[in-house]
Order: C-alpha cells, then structure tokens, then sequence
C-alpha cells in the first residue's frame, strides 16, 4: 500500500470514529446529527420553515367539554423536496383536526410553498369567573414533532393576521399575536438519546371577550328588578304591611325564575362569581326587606311609629349604598381582570 493510499484509509477511519455522523436526508440534502441523537425517521427540511396563520373564525366556545372551535389558513415555506409539513402537522390538544390542502407550488427562488385551511376542535381550560363580562385567552399551538436540531420554525410576521371581521357570534377577538418557542418534554418517549431535546412550536394567542353588557342585562334581569322591588318597599311606609308584603312576595318570583334561567347556563358553573353573586344579593335583598318589615310592624303596634319609620330608612338607605358597593365592586374586578 502506497503512502497516499494509507493516508486515505487512515481520514477515513478518523471520519467513521468521529462524534458527530454526517447522514444523507432523503431530499437530498445533508444534516449533522449532534452526538447521542438519533436521525427522524422522514425527511426534514433544509433550514428552517417559515409559518404563517391567516386566522379567521372562533366558535363554538364549549364551557362543559372545556374545548374551543378556530379555522384559520396556515401556511408553509422551506427548501429541501423531501419534506411535506401537511404529514407532520401537529396541533397541540386537538381533538378533532380537518385539514384542506389549498395550494402547493414550486417559488422561483428553489423554495416550496404549501397552504391549507385547517378547522379543528382544541383543549382549553374555560375560566367563567367572570361571566357574562369574561374574557379567554385561546391559543393554538403547532408543534413540530422532531427534535429542534432537525426542524425550527419561523415566524412570518408579516403576512400573520386576525381577519378584521372574524366570525364569532357573541364575541369579540381581539389580542391576536404569534410566536415561536422551544419546548421541553420531561420524558424520553422511549429514547434515552432524547434526554433534553426541545421541540419547536409555533404558538397562535387571541382574547375572545364575551359582548357582555346586553348578555348581562338579558340574563340578570329578574335580579335587578327583584332589588329595584326591594328597593322600592323600603319608599312605603312601615305601616303599610299588606302592601310590603306583596313586593317581597312579587320580588321572591321574579329572583326564583331568574335563578332557573341561570342554572341552565353551562357558563355558570360554581366558579362564576358574578353569577352567583347576583344570586346571593337579590335573595338577601328579599329576606332584609322581609325582616325589616316584620321589626317594624311590631314597633307600630306597640306604638312606637317614629322609631319603626327611622329603622326602615336606615336599613333602606344602608342595603341601597351596600349593594351599590358590592355589586360596582366584583364588577370592577370581571372588566378589569386579565384574561383567563
């Protein structure tokens, strides 16, 4: 064997022992597989893939399956002509994901572009809190499902919008923002050589906010009326039971029906605070003009009038200024408080 023939065997010895393996991807292209990975099992891009999101509809926010319905275009753009993003698209807790290829073209720069209208039904954990003023924050998350060291996204900025009339009955969006970031899994799945691997995710944000305050008055209206009645008692004299009577009994109705109307809301559930809360004081309301009405009626009879009339107006006045406090107090904190 000739020196120069030695030379040779000797760098290719030093190559197949090196750390670090130099594979052929099935586009084509090469990729340096980082010591202790393992390849994907397709082909991957050439660099990185340019995501955009076109989002034009929200719907259908389920409160007891906790799930929300988007559709939006999303598209793709990337070199290497092994790779297909439509058989690695990945969206983070769907349960449900429809996909329609649109459009797939050759750019004259040598890059591949592919768009399609995706509708799916997504996980999302539904706060209502603050129903009917509540506000979400919904995020659609598309992950990539090889290691970063093989696929990055980037963010087509750009062109990424909310439509500017989206169609979503009874909210409104608003907040639209769309980022890349890396995620950590605290598994393997199976594979030691993924120990730290991170995975890179294009994250979609948008805050749907109820059109709260004709919901709030169509839902919660036999609760203000059923105050405004108890309000109204304390305006009539002590002394005029029969007739304070039938408020308190035509406040009690109406508050009872409007509690039925509420309890079939799949909103309010235990968490929502305004919601009870507007059940909570309507019933109170009831019960104090009941009590006051009974006290005093025993001070008439036994003839102390002027006393019996003073207690009926602080007790009015001091139930007016409390439930103004309250109520203006947990409304203040549904509209000012950061989506959930």
């Amino acid at each position: 064997m000739t020196s120069f023939s030695r030379a040779i065997a000797v760098v290719a010895l030093l190559a197949a022992t090196a750390p670090g393996v130099t594979a052929q991807t099935p586009a084509g292209g090469t990729t340096v597989i980082a010591p202790g990975h393992i390849p994907p099992p397709t082909a991957i891009p050439l660099g990185p893939v340019r995501v955009g999101i076109y989002l034009y509809s929200i719907q259908e926010l389920d409160f007891a399956k906790h799930t929300f319905h988007p559709r939006f275009e999303i598209w793709w753009r990337w070199r290497g002509d092994g790779f297909d993003p439509l058989t690695t698209l990945h969206i983070v807790g769907a349960r449900s994901t429809t996909v329609v290829l649109e459009d797939r073209r050759k750019l004259p720069g040598g890059e591949n572009y592919l768009v399609a209208r995706v509708d799916a039904v997504i996980n999302q954990t539904l706060d209502t809190g603050a129903f009917p003023f509540d506000r979400h924050r919904l995020q659609i998350q598309i992950e990539s499902p090889y290691e970063d060291d093989y696929l990055q996204f980037t963010i087509d900025d750009e062109a990424s919008l909310l439509d500017p009339e989206p169609f979503s009955p009874g909210w409104r969006l608003t907040g639209f923002r769309l980022n890349e970031t890396r995620i950590r899994y605290p598994t393997t799945f199976g594979l030691k050589e993924r120990v730290g691997d991170k995975y890179s995710r294009v994250v979609v944000d948008v805050v749907a906010e109820r059109v709260g305050w004709r919901i709030a008055v169509d839902y919660f209206i036999g609760f203000i009326v059923s105050v405004l009645l108890c309000l109204l008692g304390y305006l009539i004299h002590p002394s005029l039971l029969s007739v304070r009577a039938s408020l308190v009994t035509t406040a009690t109705f109406t508050a009872v029906g409007n509690k039925y109307i509420i309890n079939s809301l799949t909103e309010t559930s235990v968490t929502a605070r305004l919601a009870n809360l507007a059940v909570v004081t309507s019933f109170a309301m009831v019960l104090l003009l009941m009590i006051t009405s009974i006290i005093c009626e025993r001070l008439i009879e036994a003839g102390q009038t002027e006393r019996a009339v003073r207690l009926n107006r602080r007790v009015g006045t001091s139930a007016a200024i409390g439930y103004l406090v309250v109520v203006t107090f947990f409304l203040w904190r549904a509209l000012t408080g950061e989506p959930t």
